[in-house]
């Protein structure tokens, strides 16, 4: 049983709107990356020196793969995403029009890149894993505790694994509730950026989780931008995993020191 650990990092000039710089998220991308871990990570050649910093005593269990950002896998579509928050009738359902997603237009289509980039290191698979797990370039800045010792929650690894489990942080507990009584639509739920999951950390088994990026490649495209319509991708993942409720470990929502991350890490016990 082992593990690979997902990430990226691209620069969309997000301070712009929500005060944090690129430059805070290069440190604390630094900070993630030196988790002990196999691990696949996708960014731009400017950080290379910061990849190189934080991975050299990991050189073996390092991939990085270097893009520009139009070379990220949603990219492509930031000027549908533009047109269809500002030009489109989409744009009278919109809740939070000063959200990041909602005036960033490069947010939405780095986000769902995720699902993208997870099966890309997936069908690779560098490190011969068994499971894969997305961490947020950013995640580090939550995390008080000694990132790089390399202690996990080795039985609840071995549950994740050996019960096929998406092991996930919830959201909008109430929210996601209505989702899987059917009490809730995907229309009626975009635009209203419902944080059902909290997706900063999130994995499980390869085969499942290939199957739940592929199904979260396929809803961006056809379910979001097919049908003139965005929001983040937390807004997806809910109704992705409503097809996978017997499936779901999760952590629920209390406080920043009971993020998944210190369950995984075994900091904190499971709710």
């Amino acid at each position: 049983m082992s593990f690979t650990f997902v990430t990226a990092l691209y620069n969309i000039s997000r301070e712009q709107y929500d005060q944090r710089s690129y430059q805070q998220y290069q440190t604390w991308f630094e900070r993630t990356l030196s988790i002990p871990v196999p691990m696949v990570i996708f960014t731009e050649i400017c950080n290379e020196d910061i990849v190189k910093r934080a991975r050299s005593k990991y050189d073996n269990i390092t991939k990085v793969i270097y893009t520009s950002l139009d070379e990220v896998p949603f990219y492509y579509t930031v000027d549908t995403v533009r047109d269809i928050i500002t030009n489109s009738p989409f744009k009278r359902r919109i809740q939070h029009p000063n959200g990041l997603e909602n005036k960033c237009f490069g947010y939405i289509p780095i986000i769902h890149s995720k699902y993208a980039w997870m099966n890309k290191a997936i069908e690779s698979n560098y490190f011969n894993s068994d499971m894969f797990f997305w961490i947020d370039a950013g995640l580090s800045r939550f995390l008080n505790f000694d990132i790089a010792d390399g202690h996990f929650n080795n039985p609840l690894i071995s549950q994740i694994h050996n019960e096929n489990k998406i092991f996930i942080q919830l959201g909008k507990v109430n929210e996601f509730a209505k989702v899987l009584n059917n009490e809730l639509s995907f229309y009626d739920a975009v635009g209203k950026n419902i944080n059902f999951m909290m997706a900063g950390f999130w994995g499980g088994n390869s085969s499942l989780m290939m199957e739940v990026c592929k199904i979260g490649e396929k809803m961006y495209i056809e379910d979001l931008i097919g049908k003139q319509q965005v929001d983040n991708e937390q807004v997806t993942f809910g109704f992705i995993l409503k097809q996978y409720k017997h499936n779901l470990l999760c952590t629920f929502p209390c406080n920043v020191e009971c993020i998944n991350y210190y369950v995984f890490c075994d900091k904190v016990t499971i709710s």
